[in-house]
């Protein structure tokens, strides 16, 4: 930690001194580095767009110590940033205890920009899960701060609602969009209670991640998707704890094997270690889904991103989700309409997808739902945005 402080500390230091304005800022969390080779595969499309098109970008990365996720050499270590923004805003809120995040943030924006000497003003900032948005909006009010969706959006999602149909004050402010993947995570914010204007402030730039081409194969293995993550309580763990188990019961009738992935940000907050002793059949992978998809004919999870993935490679779902947690029904079915295994015991479905015939009608089936909601990379539109056209 303290070598990636100085490291970091450096590259300020040179890029503050010597260094010019950028164009474009990047900027997202260390965990998000998930493709095969440690790089950050949301942000690949637009560092290419920036290269080849004489674009001055700066790549920073906020640190996660409790990721298993590598750092990326090519990025600037954004650790000095983040822990000079951490220090400062528990130092106002110490001070102040009513200000908002917004003012908060506002505030140490206008201190980091005087001490950069105005070297990380730029047209165009791009953060994911909302990562510093706020303050760095405002160290350029001019520019405009998006946030690239890097996972599932739905109408009350914390990130960007402070509940159903009301969008958050970060999000309602001049300078501020959002980058969705396609029209259907548009129509969440269709709804939402003024003021917020979705024609201008959202904008559809498609999926950036290129999907992979499969070795068409007999597959035999079924990865379960954990959500086991930091933020969690002991209640929502314990509950998913409880149903991943009734889960394998079902499982262990069947000869396949099953994959255990933890969720990016699972850092070990939650004791499984009798899950792989009770359930031999079971293991615990890190193979990344690009991996996984070569030998996965079924995902089982709660409420991912990682349902629209596999669909992506006509792999079908089944979400776990009952009263104890709802997520499946009440994000996937009631807003997705994801159009498999609606009300059905994993028993049927285990059954059915046995056989060849429906197996592969229902890869069709997901496969087709996947590309009714993911709209491609709109290459021409992002150019835009990062040049500051928008």
């Amino acid at each position: 930690m303290i070598d990636d402080i100085l490291k970091s500390f450096v590259q300020f230091a040179k890029h503050v001194l010597l260094g010019k304005r950028p164009d474009v800022i990047l900027f997202y969390p260390q965990h998000f580095n998930r493709s095969v080779d440690g790089t950050n595969p949301y942000f690949a499309p637009l560092v290419k767009l920036c290269k080849d098109n004489a674009l001055h970008y700066l790549e920073m990365e906020e640190p996660d110590g409790g990721t298993p996720q590598p750092r990326d050499p090519q990025c600037m270590k954004a650790d000095v940033f983040f822990w000079f923004v951490t220090v400062l805003r528990k130092l106002i809120r110490s001070c102040n205890k009513n200000k908002s995040q917004v003012v908060v943030d506002r505030q140490i924006a206008k201190v980091i920009d005087f001490l950069t000497f105005h070297k990380l003003r730029a047209k165009c900032y791009v953060t994911i899960s909302n990562s510093m948005i706020d303050v760095l909006a405002e160290i350029n009010p001019r520019g405009i701060a998006y946030d690239y969706q890097h996972g599932i959006i739905y109408n009350g999602h914390e990130g960007y609602f402070v509940e159903k149909n009301v969008v958050t004050l970060s999000h309602t402010l001049a300078n501020r969009r959002i980058l969705l993947w396609g029209d259907m995570y548009k129509k969440c914010f269709t709804t939402v209670q003024i003021p917020f204007n979705a024609e201008k402030q959202i904008k559809v730039v498609g999926y950036p991640i290129t999907t992979a081409v499969i070795e068409q194969k007999e597959r035999k293995t079924i990865v379960i998707c954990l959500q086991f993550r930091s933020g969690g309580s002991y209640e929502l763990h314990a509950n998913m704890h409880d149903m991943l188990c009734e889960c394998l019961d079902v499982l262990k009738k069947y000869n396949y094997k099953v994959l255990l992935k933890h969720h990016p940000r699972f850092n070990d907050v939650y004791d499984l270690s009798d899950i792989t002793q009770k359930y031999g059949f079971a293991e615990y992978t890190d193979f990344q889904m690009q991996e996984l998809v070569e030998e996965a004919f079924l995902q089982i999870t709660w409420n991912s991103t990682t349902i629209f993935e596999y669909a992506n490679y006509g792999i079908p779902s089944f979400l776990l989700t009952d009263e104890r947690l709802d997520w499946g029904e009440t994000t996937f079915y009631q807003q997705y309409y994801y159009p498999l295994y609606h009300n059905e015991k994993l028993e049927f479905v285990m059954e059915r997808i046995a056989s060849k015939e429906s197996y592969g009608q229902d890869c069709v089936t997901v496969k087709d739902w996947y590309d009714s909601a993911y709209a491609p990379f709109d290459k021409n539109l992002m150019l835009k945005i990062l040049k500051g056209n928008d």
